[in-house]
């Protein structure tokens, strides 16, 4: 006697074949950005590793000034808010920055620039974050349009699973095959284990660093979150300054140069604010005869603005002038742009949040994969199943 197998109601199959239907439709852009995701979950950590270094030599056995540095960094980037960043790590060269690619490596020791076409990560790192946005299509190409797409029915598929992913019984097997590996009888079921599994302990990471990436790339759902929040929304990308550069410009000092208080001096100070710092970064003023220069000391990895703080100093007296906090930095607006930008890398909550997000996209591997065979399952792998053939001399008699 064949046992009828449970109803199930209509909304619940409208959704399984439209989740099944989207999934195999995307599957394998999908699989194409999670490994791209994945490669370059360390990718600051990987070329950091690659960079030269630097260290005295018999002709420079001491660094140069920073006033020196700041003079050789003000025409690098002209027009451009830059910033000379000096790392605490000595062997890390000073870097020249307008933004994140625009940026240039210098020894402080002879002042010459390091080229970074030597950094064997470089041009790796570009191609897979360029296949990451656009299937290397470049930008506004029908490759980022696909991938843009792609990210959004993603987001789609991970809502909707989980609802699918409710079991019959909130107890014993059927709870137990969706929450933990599992040896099972059939390759089937293997592969309807791990596809629950997978999702289950990676949702959270999944839906920040996917959901983000729709924010990021559709100006409806950047709109919604900001007005969402009560907040302005963010227009367009902005240009020069680096992600966190801003100048106080408090204007020209009418004392000859030679009066101001030096960069080395103010250099001295900052570095004195806090034990922990990693980098300093002067924002480079425009001018030589500036009233004021601007100091960004940070605690992280650059990215992280909760562990940044500004201060201006005074070139006339050196006394400080201003010291803004986090809050201070950045406008509500700015925050949240930061802040959604670098949870889709993790990098906002440092190695644990790279580690984080690069898991998340590993599992979306293991999802797409086993989402494929089990869709390859029930909709293919009958059509090759012979069927059995009526015994002829039965029907005969």
């Amino acid at each position: 006697m064949l046992t009828k197998k449970p109803n199930q109601s209509l909304f619940r199959r409208i959704l399984f074949w439209t989740h099944l239907g989207v999934g195999i439709a995307t599957g394998i852009v999908v699989f194409v950005l999670a490994l791209t995701g994945a490669l370059l979950t360390y990718e600051a950590q990987i070329k950091a590793a690659y960079e030269p270094s630097v260290a005295p030599s018999v002709d420079k056995a001491e660094m140069l000034s920073t006033d020196e540095l700041v003079a050789i960094a003000r025409p690098v980037f002209s027009g451009r808010t830059t910033t000379l960043d000096i790392y605490k790590d000595s062997t890390k060269p000073v870097a020249v920055k307008a933004g994140r690619h625009d940026y240039k490596l210098l020894d402080p020791y002879t002042g010459q620039f390091i080229a970074t076409e030597t950094n064997p990560s470089e041009g790796f790192f570009e191609f897979v974050e360029d296949l990451h946005r656009s299937l290397a299509g470049g930008r506004n190409s029908v490759g980022a349009d696909i991938a843009k797409a792609a990210n959004l029915a993603f987001l789609f598929l991970i809502l909707s699973g989980i609802y699918l992913w409710m079991p019959k019984r909130w107890k014993g097997y059927f709870l137990k095959q969706r929450i933990l590996f599992t040896k099972m009888p059939t390759a089937k079921a293997r592969d309807f284990n791990w596809h629950h599994v997978f999702a289950f302990w990676m949702l959270i990471p999944l839906i920040a660093v996917v959901g983000t990436g729709v924010i990021i790339s559709y100006g409806w759902a950047n709109k919604l979150v900001f007005e969402t929040a009560g907040l302005d929304v963010p227009m367009g990308r902005g240009k020069g300054g680096g992600m966190w550069a801003k100048s106080s410009g408090s204007g020209v000092s009418n004392k000859p140069v030679e009066e101001l208080v030096s960069f080395q001096a103010i250099y001295e100070k900052a570095r004195l604010v806090r034990d922990d710092w990693n980098s300093l970064s002067i924002i480079v003023p425009g001018n030589e005869k500036a009233k004021s220069v601007d100091v960004l000391i940070d605690r992280g990895n650059g990215k992280q603005v909760a562990l940044q703080q500004q201060i201006t100093y005074s070139r006339e007296t050196g006394d400080v002038i201003k010291e803004q906090g986090p809050d201070q930095l950045a406008t509500p607006t700015q925050t949240l742009k930061r802040y959604i930008r670098f949870l889709h890398s993790g990098e906002v909550y440092g190695i644990i949040g790279q580690t984080l997000a690069g898991l998340a996209s590993v599992a979306s591997l293991f999802l797409v994969w086993t989402g494929l065979a089990l869709a390859w399952r029930r909709l293919i792998s009958p059509l090759f199943v012979k069927r059995a053939k009526p015994n002829r001399t039965l029907l005969h008699n």
